[in-house]
C-alpha cells in the first residue's frame, strides 16, 4: 500500500507525515473517530511541506488488520464462553466474562503492538520525496 502526505514536522531522523483519508475510507469512520487527517512519524528525511510517499506491503497491512480485529474478538469470545461456563449459563455471566475477555484482548493487543513497532518489517518507509508545488521528485 502506498500513501502519499505531506511532512508536518521533522525530528533526528524521523519525518511526521500527515495523510487525508483516502476516498475509499470514507463511510469507515473508524481510524481516529472518523478525523479527515492521521499524522504517523516515520523514519526518513525530508521539509516541511515536501510530499512523502510511504509504503507498507499489502501483507502487513492485511496481517495488522487480522491482528487489530481478531485478537480483541477472539479473546471477547473466550470470555463469553468462560463466563457461561463459569456461571451454568447465566446471561450475567456470559456477558462480564464477554466484557473481560474484551479488556484482556485489548491490553494484549496494546502489549504485543510495542513489541511490533520496533520490528522493522511492520514500519512504513518512506520510498520517495516529491515537491509539494510540482509534484515532481
Amino acid at each position: 500500500m502506498r500513501q502519499p502526505g505531506e511532512i508536518t514536522q521533522v525530528g533526528e531522523g524521523m519525518i511526521q507525515v500527515t495523510f487525508c483519508r483516502p476516498e475509499a475510507c470514507a463511510a469507515c469512520n473508524a481510524c481516529e473517530g472518523g478525523k479527515k487527517e492521521h499524522a504517523v512519524w516515520v523514519r526518513g528525511t525530508g521539509r516541511v511541506g515536501e510530499i512523502a510517499v510511504v509504503e507498507m506491503p499489502d501483507r502487513m497491512v492485511a496481517k495488522a488488520s487480522a491482528i487489530a480485529y481478531g485478537m480483541p474478538l477472539a479473546a471477547m469470545l473466550a470470555g463469553l464462553a468462560a463466563g457461561s461456563l463459569l456461571t451454568g449459563g447465566g446471561d450475567m455471566g456470559a456477558g462480564a466474562g464477554a466484557l473481560i475477555g474484551l479488556a484482556l484482548g485489548l491490553a494484549g493487543l496494546k502489549i504485543t503492538e510495542k513489541r511490533r513497532s520496533g520490528r522493522e518489517d511492520w514500519n512504513p518507509k518512506v520510498v520517495e520525496i516529491l515537491e509539494k508545488e510540482t509534484g515532481e521528485a
